[in-house]
């Protein structure tokens, strides 16, 4: 099944705090990145989910429910430095109302809802 990979990881002086700070900080830091994600993913699946069909895909629907996704929380980077970030495997299939299964609407997910032709 397609997926797309969505990463998130907080911004430089967060993600310093995160780095630097004691363990009360740190812990503070992964609940607001936690909260973060979830909100992102909640606004996904509200505003910007949309299933193509019909021919070249010109009719738009909100997904009724979408296959699911996968998150993976690391917490260092390849170079073994440290790094706060959780990657999102996000499934780009959507069951509509009536049933039928299509693809979530990729290039609105990445122009952030915005309508996209």
């Amino acid at each position: 099944m397609t997926r797309v990979d969505l990463v998130f990881r907080p911004q430089p002086s967060i993600y310093l705090l995160w780095v630097l700070g004691d363990e009360e900080t740190r812990l503070a830091v992964e609940a607001v990145h936690e909260r973060t994600i979830k909100r992102m993913l909640e606004w996904i699946e509200d505003e910007v989910a949309l299933i193509r069909y019909g021919k070249d895909g010109i009719y738009r629907v909100r997904a009724a429910r979408r296959s699911g996704s996968r998150r993976f929380r690391h917490y260092e980077a390849r170079s073994e430095r440290p790094l706060l970030h959780d990657h999102l495997l996000l499934s780009v299939k959507g069951q509509c109302m009536d049933g039928k299964w299509g693809s979530i609407h990729t290039l609105a997910l990445y122009d952030g809802g915005r309508e996209v032709a």
